[in-house]
C-alpha cells in the first residue's frame, strides 16, 4: 500500500498542514492511499501510533471508517482531500494534542478480514499544536414584545446550543467557557433599523455591571433575538469592529430556524451568523462578497469570492461535527464554501480569519487576565 499523503486538520488547513494547530482541540488525521496499490476493490482499516518524540512510547489509535479502495477510482489528492471518506481517518486522543509536538506515523493497514499490507510512501508526519486560550463567550436572549400581536418572542434553548456548538468546532480555540440567560428586551416589535443597536446598548450595559462585579473581563458578550419565525428579523450588528483587542465590544444578532438561509437547512441560522458578528468584535471585517451586497472592508483578504480556497483547492475545511446535534463528520471544499466574515452561502472559517481571530484571543487574553491575588 502506498500513503500518497498524511494531513492533520482541525478547522481549515492546507495539505502541508500549515495551518496552526490548537493545542486540546478536536483533531483528525487523514490517510490517503494511492489506488494504484490495489488491483480489485479492497476494503481497508487502519491504525496510527502517536508519539511525544521520534523515539517515546506509542498510543496506538484505530481508523474511524472503512476505506475502500478501488483501482478505477480516478479522483487525485485534491479530489480525496474534498470527500471525506476517500481517506482512512483517525481521531487524535486529547493527551495527543497537548501544546508542543508529535510524531504521527502510520502503524498498519489491513484488508478487511486479512492480513497487514506492506507500506511505502509517506509513513510519518510531525505536527506542533500551539496552545490558545479559551472562547468566552456569555450569550443574552432578549425576550421582547410584539404590539402587533401582544404576543412575546424569546430564543428557544436550541439557538443557544447551535451557536455554541459552531464557535466550539469552527473557532480557533481548545473549548468554550459558556453561559447564558434570558432578560427583557428593552424594545418592542415591529423592529427598525435602530432595534439592534438598542440590543447592543442593554448587552454592554449588562456586560458593564457583570465586569464591575467580578466578571472576567476577556468574556465577550452577545445578543440573541428571535426572528418569530421572520416575521421579526433584526439584522445583527457589531458595537464596533476594534483595531485593538477590546473584549467589551458587544454583538447581537438574530436566531431561527435555517429553512435555506445562507444554504442553512438546520434547526438554527444562530451559529454562523452568530460567529460572524463575534468575528467583528475581534477586529474582523468583511471580504466584500457578495459583490454589491457587502463592502469590501478587508483588503487583505486572500481569496476570490470570499471563498475557503482559491481555485487551486490547496485549502479544504473540516467540520468535525457534533453527534448530540446529528452534524457529522465532513470536508468542505475550499471553492464551494465561503468565509464567516462574508455574506454567502455555506459558511465555515477560512485560514485567514482563523489565523486573525486565533492571534487576536492571544493579545486579549494577555491583555485583560485578571490579576493574580
Amino acid at each position: 500500500m502506498e500513503i500518497e499523503a498524511i494531513e492533520v486538520c482541525q478547522v481549515i488547513q492546507d495539505v502541508e498542514s500549515q495551518v496552526t494547530l490548537v493545542a486540546g482541540k478536536a483533531t483528525l488525521v487523514r490517510v490517503y492511499i494511492k489506488q494504484s496499490s490495489v488491483t480489485a476493490v479492497a476494503r481497508l482499516r487502519g491504525e496510527i501510533a502517536v508519539r511525544a518524540s521520534e523515539t517515546g512510547p506509542a498510543t496506538f489509535v484505530p481508523a474511524l471508517n472503512e476505506l475502500n479502495l478501488d483501482p478505477a477510482d480516478t479522483a487525485t489528492l485534491p479530489d480525496k482531500r474534498e470527500a471525506i471518506e476517500k481517506s482512512l481517518n483517525f481521531r487524535l486522543p486529547e493527551n495527543m494534542t497537548r501544546a508542543g509536538d508529535i510524531v504521527i506515523e502510520v502503524n498498519r493497514v489491513t484488508q478487511a478480514g486479512g492480513a497487514d499490507q506492506p507500506l511505502t510512501g509517506t509513513r510519518r508526519k510531525p505536527a506542533t499544536f500551539v496552545a490558545a486560550p479559551p472562547l468566552r463567550i456569555h450569550c443574552i436572549g432578549l425576550r421582547y414584545r410584539d404590539t402587533r400581536t401582544n404576543t412575546t418572542h424569546s430564543p428557544d434553548a436550541i439557538h443557544f446550543t447551535y451557536l455554541r456548538s459552531f464557535l466550539e468546532r469552527a473557532y480557533p480555540v481548545p473549548s468554550v467557557i459558556w453561559s447564558h440567560i434570558v432578560v427583557d428586551a428593552d424594545f418592542t416589535a415591529p423592529f427598525n433599523v435602530d432595534t439592534v443597536v438598542q440590543a447592543n446598548m442593554q448587552v454592554a450595559a449588562i456586560r458593564s455591571a457583570d465586569v464591575s462585579a467580578g466578571v472576567d473581563p476577556r468574556t465577550h458578550y452577545f445578543g440573541l433575538v428571535d426572528d418569530a419565525n421572520r416575521a421579526n428579523f433584526m439584522r445583527g450588528r457589531a458595537m464596533g469592529i476594534p483595531a485593538t483587542p477590546q473584549p467589551d465590544t458587544v454583538a447581537s444578532g438574530p436566531c431561527g430556524a435555517g429553512n435555506g438561509f445562507a444554504g442553512d437547512t438546520d434547526a438554527s441560522y444562530a451559529d454562523w451568523y452568530g460567529a460572524h458578528e463575534l468575528g467583528h468584535t475581534f477586529g474582523r471585517f468583511h471580504p466584500g462578497f457578495p459583490v454589491g451586497d457587502q463592502d469590501a472592508s478587508d483588503p487583505q483578504f486572500p481569496f476570490a469570492n470570499g471563498q475557503l480556497s482559491n481555485a487551486d483547492r490547496r485549502f479544504v475545511g473540516y467540520d468535525l461535527g457534533d453527534g448530540a446535534l446529528g452534524i457529522p463528520l465532513k470536508a468542505l471544499a475550499g471553492p464551494g464554501h465561503h468565509d464567516v466574515m462574508t455574506y454567502a452561502d455555506r459558511q465555515w472559517l477560512c485560514s485567514h480569519t482563523f489565523e486573525a481571530i486565533r492571534t487576536r484571543l492571544r493579545a486579549e487574553d494577555e491583555q485583560f487576565a485578571p490579576a493574580m491575588v
